[in-house]
């Protein structure tokens, strides 16, 4: 598959929208800010490419030039806006991008219910039309029994290599320790990859239980 490039000056929009992350790039002329968000799992980096945007994270603030960056831990609330007389184009990458993407807030910042699917790439809809809602949440049921059985896996092997490592490190057995390490990562990765086979079937589950869809 070839390479895609993107280009900010003519791709105003979500480039790629996956579980492990969603990227974009967004154009804003200068006006107020908008109520703030969060994110329950996702970190956020902004990019400024162009003009002046100011970024409000939780109580503070800060305004960032062409090349400044800023990066917004989950859980924290954030919103941002274009300053100055000109607009401003940045770069935003959400990581992971999980149902439900974002977390709202009203007026007096009580937390609104779930919503999910309302960040999608351009142009996406449903990505599995030709699926049954039964259907998506049997593969996310086998999935996460997947995961489960995984998860015990590498429990049960963490147990004696780990006995195995402070082995070696007492010893002062540095091949030994290396062995042990490796072992446990292959174990860990499986686990890991496991959760994102997971993301991406429940991403396709969850925005079936809005209206429409």
């Amino acid at each position: 598959m070839p390479i895609r490039v993107y280009d900010s000056r003519t791709d105003i929009a979500n480039l790629v929208v996956r579980p492990a992350i969603r990227g974009r790039f967004m154009r804003m002329a200068p006006g107020p800010a908008g109520r703030m968000h969060s994110h329950d799992l996702g970190g956020e980096i902004f990019l400024v490419l162009e003009g002046q945007c100011e970024f409000l994270v939780e109580d503070e603030r800060v305004t960032c030039g062409p090349g400044q960056l800023i990066y917004v831990e989950p859980r924290l609330k954030h919103t941002l806006h274009a300053v100055g007389d000109e607009p401003c184009v940045i770069y935003l990458s959400v990581t992971p991008h999980v149902e439900p993407t974002h977390t709202q807030y009203d007026e007096e910042y009580r937390q609104l219910p779930p919503r999910y699917g309302t960040w999608r790439g351009t142009g996406q809809g449903d990505p599995h039309p030709d699926l049954a809602t039964p259907e998506l949440a049997g593969r996310y049921a086998a999935a996460a029994r997947h995961l489960a059985d995984l998860a015990r896996a590498n429990a049960d092997v963490a147990e004696g290599r780990l006995q195995a490592l402070r082995a070696a490190a007492a010893a002062e057995d540095q091949p030994a320790c290396k062995d042990a390490m490796d072992e446990l990562w292959l174990r860990l990765r499986d686990v890991l990859q496991q959760v994102s086979a997971l993301e991406y079937d429940w991403n396709a589950l969850a925005p079936r239980a809005m209206p429409g869809r």
